[in-house]
């Protein structure tokens, strides 16, 4: 687990985790990671992210990948790069929310359908997602 970002009021590391058994490239782990964490309200707007460098070292992955993600999330809307400042959260659009809501209904939409062409009843994933929730999806799910 990395901890690796700063809050400007009184710092609150939050986990990034990086899993190269996953088969995602460290980027997209990297990327999807942040922008949940940012459009679920984890991170809220003005919250200070740690620079470049200091995200690339702290999870280990290339300077061109820290910045190619922090590149995306800006070209997203999700943070702002301020000069001489560092890179902040920024505050969300009116309909993020509804959009972040909308996304996880159509991956939840999704994963009920593969589950069930795997041969899952409905009740199995029930007991699998409770279990998800409780034990955490953090272990297994990224």
């Amino acid at each position: 687990m990395y901890k690796c970002i700063h809050t400007m009021t009184a710092p609150s590391p939050l986990p990034l985790t990086l899993r190269q058994a996953s088969g995602v490239p460290f980027y997209r782990q990297l990327h999807d990671q942040l922008s949940a964490l940012i459009t679920s309200g984890a991170l809220p707007p003005g919250t200070l992210l740690p620079g470049v460098r200091q995200l690339a070292q702290d999870t280990l992955v290339s300077l061109i990948t820290a910045r190619r993600v922090y590149a995306d999330l800006e070209a997203a809307g999700l943070v702002e790069r301020r000069q001489g400042q560092g890179t902040y959260v920024r505050a969300p659009a009116p309909d993020a929310r509804a959009q972040a809501r909308d996304e996880a209904r159509q991956v939840l939409a999704d994963a009920v359908i593969r589950a069930r062409q795997l041969g899952l009843a409905d009740a199995e994933q029930q007991a699998f997602l409770a279990t998800l929730w409780t034990d955490g999806a953090d272990d297994d799910a990224r």
